[in-house]
């Protein structure tokens, strides 16, 4: 039986809508076996875009970090030999629902990244529901955070210039890392930057009834809570659902992106509202026509404006280190790869 009332969502950006038409929408089916298909065929890709980083000369370093429950979590260090040290450093967490994804999703990011603030990128290779579920998801992103920390003397990052991010699930799970170094006294990070963030399993607002259809629809968005909550409820998800925190106070600032024509807009909207209500630091933009993973049709100039506006507020909030790096003798060395 159709849900009645159904809101009519925002329209479509023009130059969106005729990218979507050409691309088309993909539905995922979550069965394990078309799940097990897909991710195959993502790690394949990933293989060619951190090789085509190392041919274009892009340092990357590999470690792990470790889980609360001992296993060893993979997370890469990308840079360039000839930037100066110590760098602002962005700890990016991939997309996919928690189901799906790999660390190299973002890498036209990085490149941009590194290229803008001479910064570094670190992206983490979680584990993905349902081998694992919430809060195992999120715990294994702190704790690459925290090797992040202690690493940072030997990959010449500054302690001072770390920004947790990530684009969907991984804005989801950014904030719930925030929320973690807050509460455990971890690492002190100068920001967040919150892409289209998957923050509440039990969100219900106008967005999410507007897009019974489209790009990562509401049974999508259901399926994949339902892997990522397993058996337990929402109560044990614990930072794993950030929208579900009593109190963001006392949170670093916050960069939220959203598109009016997406499933997140409302939780999105709600949260930041909630940060402002707690005191805190958040610029909100929810971009007109954009649906969910917009920003992958760069030619549009709604996606223009969405880069260009987290390109200044990453600036913003490395604002010190860039000061400091520019005030430096141009012809001081710069410290030689390890």
């Amino acid at each position: 039986m159709a849900e009645p009332d159904v809101p009519v969502r925002p329209a479509y950006d023009p130059e969106l809508e005729a990218s979507l038409r050409v691309s088309g929408v993909y539905v995922l089916d979550f069965a394990p076996e078309n799940l097990a298909a897909v991710q195959r065929d993502l790690r394949a890709w990933a293989g060619s875009a951190r090789a085509q980083l190392a041919d274009d000369g892009f340092r990357i370093q590999d470690a792990t970090a470790t889980a609360p429950d001992g296993t060893a979590i993979p997370l890469h260090h990308i840079s360039r030999v000839d930037t100066r040290e110590p760098r602002p450093c962005i700890v990016y967490i991939h997309g996919g629902g928690m189901v799906l994804g790999t660390p190299w999703d973002a890498s036209p990011d990085f490149r941009r990244w590194i290229s803008d603030f001479g910064a570094s990128v670190v992206t983490i290779d979680y584990r993905l529901a349902p081998e694992v579920t919430a809060p195992s998801l999120v715990e294994d992103c702190y704790a690459a955070l925290c090797e992040v920390f202690a690493r940072a003397t030997d990959w010449g990052i500054d302690p001072e210039s770390l920004i947790i991010a990530g684009m969907s699930a991984g804005g989801g799970l950014a904030a719930g890392v925030a929320q973690l170094a807050r509460e455990r006294g971890g690492p002190a990070l100068c920001g967040q930057l919150l892409l289209a963030p998957m923050l509440d399993p039990l969100a219900d607002g106008d967005s999410a009834r507007q897009l019974p259809h489209g790009p990562w629809n509401r049974d999508e968005n259901t399926a994949a809570w339902r892997l990522v909550l397993g058996d337990g409820d929402v109560v044990d998800a614990g930072a794993n659902a950030p929208g579900r925190a009593t109190s963001l106070a006392n949170l670093p600032p916050a960069l939220l992106e959203v598109g009016s024509a997406e499933i997140f807009r409302s939780e999105i909207i709600d949260y930041a509202g909630r940060l402002w209500a707690a005191g805190g630091d958040a610029e909100l933009h929810v971009w007109s026509g954009g649906f969910h993973g917009f920003t992958a049709y760069p030619h549009a100039a709604v996606t223009q404006g969405a880069l260009a506006a987290r390109t200044n507020w990453l600036a913003r909030r490395f604002g010190r280190v860039l000061a400091e790096a520019s005030s430096l003798d141009e012809t001081a060395p710069v410290r030689p790869a390890s």
